[in-house]
Formats: structure tokens, sequence, C-alpha cells
């Protein structure tokens, strides 16, 4: 197993940081405006929703990023929050930002997944 590269890591959060950070408050995708036609609206409220999932997605990759950097600090970066084993080098490589390994992750992926499942099928039994 390669040993983990702490400072290609950090040099690759940190870039990753000021990337988002960069085009962070940018809101113009988000703006009410109303047309007279009924269609434009539609578009205009489906760009605007496009717009705000956007900047949560970036906002919480930022986060993700920022507690990265905070392990590092720590001296717990590269260990599973989950099994707290090592999180592989190749892992951390393509993915600096990692919180758990790559067993932990598709188990934490597949109970959300069945949790969703049970709650859209609760719902259509509530419905009935």
């Amino acid at each position: 197993m390669r040993k983990l590269n702490l400072d290609g890591c950090r040099r690759v959060l940190e870039a990753k940081r000021e990337e988002l950070q960069s085009g962070y408050y940018k809101t113009e995708g988000i703006a009410v405006e109303r047309v007279p036609d009924s269609m434009d609206e539609l578009t205009l409220e489906m760009e605007r929703s496009m717009a705000v999932d956007t900047l949560n997605r970036r906002a919480a990759l930022l986060e993700e990023v920022n507690e990265a950097l905070e392990r590092m600090g720590e001296g717990s970066y590269g260990v599973c929050l989950t099994c707290e084993k090592a999180i592989p080098p190749k892992r951390l490589a393509a993915l600096p930002w990692a919180t758990r390994c790559l067993e932990c992750q598709q188990a934490a992926e597949n109970q959300m997944a069945s949790e969703a499942v049970a709650s859209r099928s609760l719902g259509v039994r509530l419905s009935l």
C-alpha cells in the first residue's frame, strides 16, 4: 500500500476550497422574475430550482472540504469515520474529502437507498 501524501491532499483540498468559495455567492440564477407567459414562468422556475440545487451542492461540498482540512489539523485525516480503519490512499487521491472507506460508504449509501424506498412505500400506504 502506498503511503498517503498529506501535502498533496492538502493542496488539492485547498484548491478545491478556493474554487468553491470563488463562486459561492453567485445567485443571479435565483432571481424571481415575472413574465406574462405561463410557460416562460415555468421555465424560469425550473432554472431557479436548478440554481438553488447547484448552490446547495456547492455549499455541502465546501463543508466536506473544510471538514477534511480540519481532520488534517487534528491528525485524524484518512481514517474512516465509521469503522476507524485507514482509508486507502488511492481513494483519498481520487476523493480527498472522503470520510469513509469504500466499504462503509457503500453500506451507508445502501442504507439511505433502503430508507428512501421504505419512506416512499410508507407514503403510498398512507395516501391510500
